[in-house]
């Protein structure tokens, strides 16, 4: 509909201000009591939502690590078990533990033993804060160069945490092929007796 403003009375013409400028009055009010508001509160909710995203992506990150830190101690603990009962001289049973060792791995790679002693094993009064020392042996064998290689191969592989500290070959005039081979060893054994506890393993719940 199409008003001819020119065939307005005056009258007409001031009301039809007014009505303009009554509309305008309540555009502007529905901006800014109702619009403006609005607007804010998607803004808000907006930077709500990208912070509860973020704080999830945080708490999703650590809890990945934090299995990954238990899968780890769980590892390691059964790495350290493992050392313990293969690896690590028993407290207060070093030589035997060593002798069986010992004329196993001779067995394994074929050579004789003629003779074998061990000592060192410290006590707990002479531990110094240590949880490890060295327990001692002397093994003497009869083998040649190539068997007391796949002697050593074959201690390294058994326990690779224990140490050659000398070694001495005596030749035989009368037997070039076989030699008297002396050698020293360290084994790491306990320094007191270790603590049994019944600590619940990482990532496990515990037994009331």
């Amino acid at each position: 509909m199409k008003v001819n403003w020119a065939s307005l009375t005056k009258e007409q013409k001031q009301i039809v201000v007014l009505i303009g400028i009554g509309v305008v009055v309540v555009l502007a009010l529905l901006y800014q009591f109702a619009l403006t508001p609005f607007l804010e509160g998607i803004g808000e909710r907006r930077q709500d939502s990208i912070k509860l995203r973020d704080d999830l992506a945080r708490a999703s990150a650590a809890q990945k690590q934090e299995v990954r830190e238990q899968a780890e101690a769980v590892i390691l603990k059964a790495r350290i078990d493992q050392l313990s009962r293969t690896a690590i001289a028993p407290y207060g049973s070093s030589f035997a533990w060593v002798t069986e060792q010992l004329y196993q791995i001779a067995k394994d790679a074929s050579v004789e033993v003629e003779g074998l002693s061990g000592s060192g094993q410290a006590g707990p009064t002479d531990a110094g804060g240590r949880t490890f020392t060295t327990f001692g042996s002397q093994m003497t064998l009869q083998c040649g160069y190539g068997d007391l290689l796949r002697f050593l191969r074959c201690l390294e592989g058994k326990n690779p945490l224990v140490t050659v500290t000398a070694l001495t070959i005596d030749g035989r005039e009368n037997t070039a092929g076989r030699h008297q081979i002396s050698v020293s060893l360290e084994w790491p054994t306990w320094v007191k007796p270790p603590v049994v506890t019944n600590a619940p393993v990482a990532g496990k719940a515990g037994t009331p």
